[in-house]
Order: C-alpha cells, then sequence, then structure tokens
C-alpha cells in the first residue's frame, strides 16, 4: 500500500525536475487547484467519518503558498509550522477515528490546541536551550553527513526521525490506507518545510489529496467487499465476482457440520474462532479456487475454467485439512501467573478439551442445463444437503 503513492511521489520530483518551466507557468495560472483538491478531499473524508484525513486536509493549508506567505511575517513560524505539522501528525497516526460529534471535536481541537501550544514554546523558548543540549550530536552528524545541515538543527533533525520511526512501528501494527496516507504526509513534511519552489510544494500538496481520496474509497470498498470476522471475500463480492465468470466453472458450496449445537455448547466467541479457522483454511484452496463467505457458516469456492471432476480433488484435500485439525477449548481463561500447585495445574490443563470441526461440500459445475450462476449455486445447494445426509464430513457431486 505504502510504495505505489512513494513511486508517484518520486515520478512527479523527476518529470518536475525535467519540465519545471512549463509546471510553474501552469500552476500559476492554477493557483486554486489545491485548495480545490483538498476540499474536495475534505469533503469525501467527512461524508466517510474520517475525521483524521479532514484534520489533515486543514493542516495541509498552512503549506498553500498563499496562506504560508500570509503567515511568515509572524517570527519563528517556520520552525512552529514544522514541530506543529510533525506532532500533530503523530498524533493522528496513534489516535483513532472518533467522527464529528461535538464532544469528539472539541477533544481534538483541544488536543490540536495543546500541541500547537507546545510547539510555539519549542520553536520560542526551548528551541536554543534543547539546542546546546544536542550540540555534540549535531557536531558529528554534521561532520560525517554535512549535506543535511541545510535540514534544521540537530533538535530538528532528531524530533523528526524519532516521530518517522515511532510512526512506522505504529504502521507496521495496523496497517491500513489511512495510516498509510497520514504517514506518507508525515514522510513529506520535510521536503515541503525546506522546499523554494512553490510548484512542487503544489505537485505534493495535490499528491496528498488525491491520496486521501484513495484511501478513503479503498477502505470503503474493503468493508463492503471483505467479511469482517474472517477477513475472506464476502457474499456482495461473490455477486460481482459471478459477472467476470465465462461458460466454464464450478461452484462448491460448504457449512460447518453441527455448527449450531457447537456455538450453543461452546458459546459465539469459539464459534466465530470456529469460522475463522474454517475460512483461513478454505481460503488456502488450491486449483484457482476463490473462496467467499455466503453468510452463516456456510461458504462458496467458485473454480473458473474447471469442471466438477477436476475441482474435487483440491476439495478433497481442504477437507482433510479441516478435519485433521485439532482445536483445543480450555475451560478457563489461561492463568497470568504460573500455579505453584503443579498437581492442580496438570488437573486443570487435563479438563481442556481438543474437539474437531469438519466439514462438508457439495459440487456443481455449470451446464447447458443450468447455464445460470444462481442455478449452478442451488445445484451446489442440493449436492451439499446430500452430503450432510450421508453423514456429514464428506463431498458430493450434483447429479446434472
Amino acid at each position: 500500500m505504502f510504495i505505489p503513492p512513494l513511486v508517484l511521489f518520486i515520478a512527479i520530483c523527476l518529470g518536475y525536475q525535467s519540465y519545471a518551466i512549463q509546471l510553474s507557468e501552469w500552476f500559476y495560472n492554477l493557483y486554486w487547484l489545491n485548495y480545490v483538491s483538498l476540499a474536495i478531499a475534505c469533503a469525501i473524508a467527512l461524508q466517510f467519518g474520517r475525521s483524521r484525513l479532514v484534520y489533515c486536509c486543514f493542516l495541509l493549508l498552512l503549506f498553500v503558498p498563499e496562506i504560508n506567505l500570509l503567515l511568515t511575517s509572524f517570527s519563528n513560524y517556520s520552525d512552529f509550522r514544522q514541530y506543529f505539522l510533525v506532532f500533530t501528525l503523530t498524533w493522528l497516526i496513534f489516535t483513532r477515528d472518533r467522527g464529528f460529534s461535538v464532544n469528539n471535536v472539541l477533544y481534538s481541537l483541544l488536543v490540536i490546541l495543546a500541541i500547537a501550544g507546545l510547539s510555539w514554546l519549542i520553536a520560542t523558548q526551548l528551541q536554543l536551550f534543547l539546542s546546546t543540549k544536542f550540540q555534540p550530536m549535531q557536531d558529528l552528524v554534521f561532520q560525517y553527513m554535512p549535506n543535511v545541515r541545510h535540514l534544521g538543527t540537530s533538535l530538528d533533525i532528531l524530533l523528526y526521525v524519532s516521530c518517522v520511526l515511532a510512526c512506522f512501528i505504529r504502521l507496521v501494527w495496523k496497517c491500513d490506507n489511512n495510516h498509510n496516507a497520514l504517514f506518507l504526509a508525515l514522510l513529506l513534511i520535510a521536503p515541503l518545510q525546506i522546499s523554494d519552489s512553490d510548484t512542487l510544494v503544489q505537485l505534493t500538496l495535490l499528491l496528498l489529496a488525491c491520496l486521501f481520496c484513495y484511501a478513503v474509497i479503498k477502505d470503503s470498498f474493503t468493508m463492503a467487499f471483505k467479511d469482517e470476522l474472517t477477513g475472506i471475500p464476502s457474499r456482495r463480492a461473490l455477486m460481482q465476482y459471478m459477472q467476470t465468470l465465462g461458460r466454464k466453472y464450478t461452484v462448491v458450496m460448504s457449512d460447518i457440520d453441527h455448527f449450531k449445537k457447537f456455538n450453543d455448547t461452546y458459546g459465539h466467541d469459539v464459534g466465530d474462532e470456529v469460522l475463522k479457522l474454517v475460512a483461513t483454511k478454505l481460503s488456502k484452496v488450491t486449483g484457482g479456487g476463490k473462496t467467499f463467505r455466503y453468510g452463516g457458516e456456510e461458504f462458496v469456492i467458485v473454480f473458473p475454467r474447471k469442471n466438477a471432476q477436476d475441482v474435487v480433488p483440491h476439495v478433497e484435500i481442504i477437507r482433510q485439512t479441516i478435519a485433521n485439525y485439532g482445536l483445543t477449548l480450555r475451560t478457563k481463561p489461561r492463568p497470568v501467573k504460573a500455579p505453584k500447585d503443579t498437581q492442580k495445574a496438570s488437573k486443570k490443563l487435563n479438563q481442556d478439551k481438543d474437539v474437531k470441526v469438519t466439514s462438508s461440500f457439495g459440487v456443481a459445475q455449470r451446464t447447458k442445463e443450468t447455464y445460470d450462476f444462481t442455478q449452478v449455486m442451488k445445484e451446489a445447494d442440493v449436492a451439499l444437503y446430500a452430503a450432510k445426509k450421508a453423514g456429514r464430513n464428506c463431498i458430493k457431486v450434483a447429479k446434472q
């Protein structure tokens, strides 16, 4: 998710070097483009409740040449802007989207004002004091890397690198398109801060506005077409995928045996874990099959360009994999500290129950008689019912 936008930014930089004069003339006439692009990104993020991206759009207005020129008359504004943007983006990456209720908006504004106060304090009062503390490190860094001297003081570099590393760890821990967009904005703060070219700044802001729109749309697509519990494509994705199938394909219907009884006996939390386990196994089916969660404990596997005889061996491997996988259910949560009495501990351990989960499968292929996808699914469902009647944990092929 992170590499394509970064490659696009590098391409923009290379294009700017080659066509700087033409781009400068173009952006001179389209000075309003940054306002429009950020406004569109803000409106889309607002519509989908992405509060962090909305706040980020307002923050990036500080780089718009007209606003930047207006605010540069204030003393220490450049240093304040740098600290304020880095700290605020770091906070946005570590927090979550809180929506736009009155309480949440007030809370966010108070945090941003507190960050602004801290940034202004560092820029006006503490910068000189802290810089002297880091003077030995600054001399060492500038001795071996004199080219980074124009990036700022050692305090600036240390704070920026620390925030970037912390946010990168956060991105690895929980990677999604919104975090990706905010992290890229944090990375581009440094070149935007030191750039003397209004055209390059405008190009970067346009890129970030497009990236924000892409992040919102991509996440919304993921929410709509991926099952939240199991992480595999949902029923809506199946309905879209069926439109891409040709004249030859096979549909496999599957569900978990005795799932309702299992759910009632061990609870819904354990039932959810079983669903995720089975979905993970089914998603690894070979032979070109694509797995979807149809609803409840039912799953659908579609094999394009395959007939029923080609599909059965691959389904049999998945059936055996699920049936041979042992699931251990603990009667009580694992204790934080090991008990002193080992006999009691072993006795409790023996109370844990090992259970087996099995699935049944019904297979049907598209024929001249059953040419519609819905009809093929009905045939596969009939075959699944036959597998249930035959004792479960088996595969039945529809008689077509």
